[in-house]
C-alpha cells in the first residue's frame, strides 16, 4: 500500500469532480479506493507529485494525460486507455513489496516514458504500437500476447517501438513480434527471447548476456555494437543479412565450431 504522506491531500469524490471541471490539472494529491476510477473519463488530466493506491482500475480514459513524479501501487489497470499518454519519473513497483503493476487489455499506443520504473510488473494483451521509453526499468517484466504492431491495410502491418538506455534484465518477451522495433544502449540480462521476432530490428550498442534465443528470428537484425556473450546461431529460427561488427565475428562463429584464424 502506498504510504501516507501528509504533504499530498486526500480527495474526496465531489473535489476530484471538481477539478476536473476546473481543468483536470491535480497536485501533490493521493487517490485512494474512496474516489471510484472505474469509466472515468481523466483523459488530458495533468497529474504531478500523485500517489495513487488503487487496487483495481478498469474502463478509465487516460488518453492524453500527463504523468510526472507520480506513484502507483501494486494494481491492476485492466481495459484503460493510455493512448498518447506521457509519463515522467513515475513509478509503477513498490520497493517493500517488490510487486509492480498489472496492464491488462490497455491501450498503450504512442506512449512516452521517461525515467519511469514497471519492474516486476506484467503487460498483459495491450496495444503498444509506438511505445517509446527512455532511461526506464522493465526488469522482470512479463509482455504476454502484447503487441507493437498496427494494421495499416489489409496486407500492410506496421511494428514500431523505440527504448533507449532501458533495462530488460529477467524480462519475458516470449512469443512477442518486435520486428523493426529499436532498441539503443539497452541491458538485457536472463531476458527471455523465445520464438521472438526481431526481424530488421535494430539492437545497436546494447548488452546481451545469457540472453535465451531458442526459436528467435534474427533475419537482417542490427546487432553493430552490441555485447552477445551467448548468442549461437544454431538455435535461430532465422539468421539471414544479421548485420554485426568485425569484432564480433569471431565469438558467433567459434560458437558454431568453426575455428578462425589469421590467415
Amino acid at each position: 500500500m502506498a504510504k501516507t504522506d501528509p504533504a499530498r491531500k486526500t480527495l474526496r469524490p465531489d473535489e476530484v469532480m471538481g477539478l476536473m471541471k476546473a481543468g483536470r490539472t491535480f497536485q501533490a494529491v493521493a487517490f485512494t479506493s474512496e474516489v471510484e476510477f472505474d469509466e472515468l473519463d481523466l483523459s488530458e488530466g495533468r497529474f504531478e507529485d500523485c500517489t495513487f493506491d488503487l487496487p483495481n482500475i478498469r474502463g478509465t480514459d487516460f488518453s492524453g494525460a500527463q504523468f510526472k513524479d507520480c506513484r502507483f501501487s501494486p494494481g491492476r489497470f485492466a481495459s484503460c486507455k493510455f493512448a498518447g499518454a506521457r509519463f515522467q519519473g513515475t513509478g509503477f513497483f513498490d520497493t517493500d513489496q517488490k510487486k509492480g503493476c498489472t496492464f491488462a487489455f490497455c491501450d498503450l499506443r504512442d506512449v512516452e516514458a521517461e525515467k519511469c520504473n514497471f519492474a516486476v510488473g506484467a503487460f498483459e494483451r495491450c496495444d503498444m504500437h509506438d511505445f517509446r521509453a527512455r532511461e526506464c526499468s522493465f526488469r522482470g517484466v512479463r509482455f504476454h500476447a502484447s503487441t507493437f504492431t498496427k494494421a495499416v491495410s489489409k496486407r500492410v502491418i506496421v511494428t514500431r517501438a523505440r527504448f533507449e538506455t532501458c533495462n530488460f534484465t529477467f524480462t519475458d518477451f516470449s512469443g512477442v513480434s518486435l520486428e523493426t522495433c529499436e532498441f539503443q544502449t539497452c541491458k538485457f540480462l536472463d531476458t527471455a527471447l523465445f520464438d521472438v521476432n526481431l526481424t530488421e530490428a535494430i539492437l545497436r550498442d546494447c548488452s546481451l548476456d545469457k540472453v535465451e534465443w531458442e526459436r528467435a528470428n534474427l533475419t537482417r537484425a542490427d546487432l553493430r555494437g552490441t555485447t552477445i556473450s551467448g548468442l549461437n546461431l544454431a538455435v535461430l529460427s532465422g539468421y539471414a543479412g544479421l548485420m554485426i561488427g568485425e569484432s564480433q565475428q569471431t565469438e558467433l562463429l567459434e560458437r558454431l565450431g568453426v575455428i578462425v584464424s589469421l590467415d
